[in-house]
């Protein structure tokens, strides 16, 4: 797999009205995929099995400190309904970290990852059925 991508980081990480830059968004590229010109390429951390970069520089964009909640192996982001946290998710999806890491999501904005094989914790997701 020969990695391309290689945005960097951005000199303004947020715009006038306090939302993720474009640059900012695309930052988070270098831990994913997309097609240029019909050919898939790959980010220069898509192999990286540390986090700890993309996970810092999350918690740097998101908006809303009680929204990013890391704890015992755990990460739960919730958006709180911030068009520019939804950016930040949108490009999120298209990583390694999200293909790996992903475990559940909630209606209104709710996203549950698992960091840690190891951890004792996990996310107890029950589907409920409306009886209409």
């Amino acid at each position: 797999m020969e990695t391309k991508l290689d945005y960097i980081y951005p000199f303004y990480l947020f715009d006038e009205d306090g939302y993720p830059t474009d640059e900012a968004l695309k930052y988070i590229r270098n831990w994913g995929s997309e097609k240029i010109d019909g050919e898939l390429v790959y980010g220069k951390f898509f192999n990286t099995t540390d986090y700890t970069q993309l996970l810092n520089y999350i918690k740097e964009l998101w908006y809303y400190d009680y929204g990013y909640k890391e704890e015992d192996g755990m990460l739960e982001l919730h958006t709180i309904g911030w068009s520019g946290n939804e950016s930040i998710i949108g490009e999120l999806e298209n990583t390694i970290f999200w293909m790996l890491k992903f475990r559940a999501y909630s209606t209104g904005g709710h996203y549950y990852f698992r960091l840690n094989k190891d951890s004792e914790m996990d996310w107890n997701v029950v589907k409920v059925k409306s009886k209409y």
